[in-house]
């Protein structure tokens, strides 16, 4: 990478970091000891000699550590750790590197996280919830399709019916209001889980069935 560095500036941060932007739209930061020490100026060329000392001294060990430490404090999609790395400040180049580079020791995996994903959430979420919420992390359909089908073993009715014996919504009190109010906060609850409406009405009914009955 190389081009004209456009701006030099100072971020409102403790840390002494500025960005720096070059004329092909590409940026990064780095510490003030850092502009200095790589005698960074605006209006200057950034050569690529230049870029590719600060690639191997600076961008890249420092892209690793975070990487790593991101991964330490919680198991993240591969998705999560670029937007992580892009929002530090990294330039693309040593994202794609650490990203690389803990993959290679399976420190991230996008089919192991779907997987546990999948086995953790399957009691409370619907399947289409969980591939939404999946699709949102930044897994591919394929590993989405693959830990569904691998590791969901629940039935949609039974879910239903242990989440509303769970929240015991009361849809059977004689204040006809208040009955109406929690069979719907009983629809929107269920709803938000992404459970199909049909199944969501049947289990309502059953349930319903199953307290006239006590």
């Amino acid at each position: 990478m190389n081009g004209i560095i456009q701006e030099i500036r100072p971020l409102s941060d403790k840390k002494m970091r500025f960005r720096i932007c070059l004329d092909n739209g590409a940026d990064f930061l780095l510490y003030r000891k850092e502009v200095g020490r790589y005698e960074l100026e605006e209006g200057k060329e950034l050569t690529e000699e230049v870029y590719q000392t600060l690639f191997q001294e600076v961008f890249l060990p420092r892209a690793k550590m975070k990487a790593m430490h991101l991964l330490e404090q919680m198991d993240r999609t591969e998705a999560e750790l670029y937007s992580k790395l892009k929002d530090s400040g990294y330039p693309e180049d040593a994202i794609s590197a650490a990203i690389e580079y803990v993959r290679s020791y399976h420190y991230i995996d996008d089919e192991r996280y779907a997987r546990n994903y999948v086995r953790c959430h399957q009691e409370n979420k619907s399947v289409r919830r969980m591939t939404m919420d999946l699709r949102n992390k930044g897994v591919p359909d394929h590993l989405i399709q693959l830990a569904l089908e691998e590791e969901n073993e629940t039935d949609p009715m039974a879910q239903i019916r242990r989440l509303l014996e769970k929240k015991k919504f009361d849809l059977l009190n004689e204040d006809r209001e208040k009955a109406r109010k929690e069979l719907a906060r009983a629809y929107r609850f269920l709803g938000s889980r992404g459970f199909d409406a049909n199944d969501i009405g049947n289990a309502i009914r059953e349930y319903a069935q199953n307290l006239e009955d006590i």
